[in-house]
């Protein structure tokens, strides 16, 4: 329970943090608007659309943990069907084999 506690109070404590420099951050001389502040803080960059797809980054990690991961699938979903279908040792060479 103390380390949910913790987390909670975190997440509250950075939620914090980035709502009073999104919004109670004053950019002086400038003539910015409302979004374009929130743009220049959340990625720093200042671009127009930070949220649209990628933005030129590609994401190698993400996407090996992908491929192993349906690799894993495929794999699981080829057991299943042979143990559904019985693809095992017949019992009469298990008894030659004891």
């Amino acid at each position: 329970m103390n380390s949910l506690v913790t987390t909670l109070f975190g997440l509250f404590i950075i939620y914090v943090i980035v709502v009073t420099t999104v919004y109670c951050a004053e950019i002086k001389n400038t003539g910015l608007t409302k979004d374009e502040m929130i743009a220049l803080t959340r990625d720093h960059f200042g671009r127009p659309d930070p949220d649209s797809l990628l933005n030129g980054f590609f994401p190698v990690w993400a996407v090996i943990q992908f491929c192993l991961s349906g690799f894993f699938l495929v794999i699981g979903i080829i057991s299943g069907v042979c143990y559904l279908l019985g693809c095992r040792t017949p019992p009469d060479e298990l008894k030659q084999i004891k």
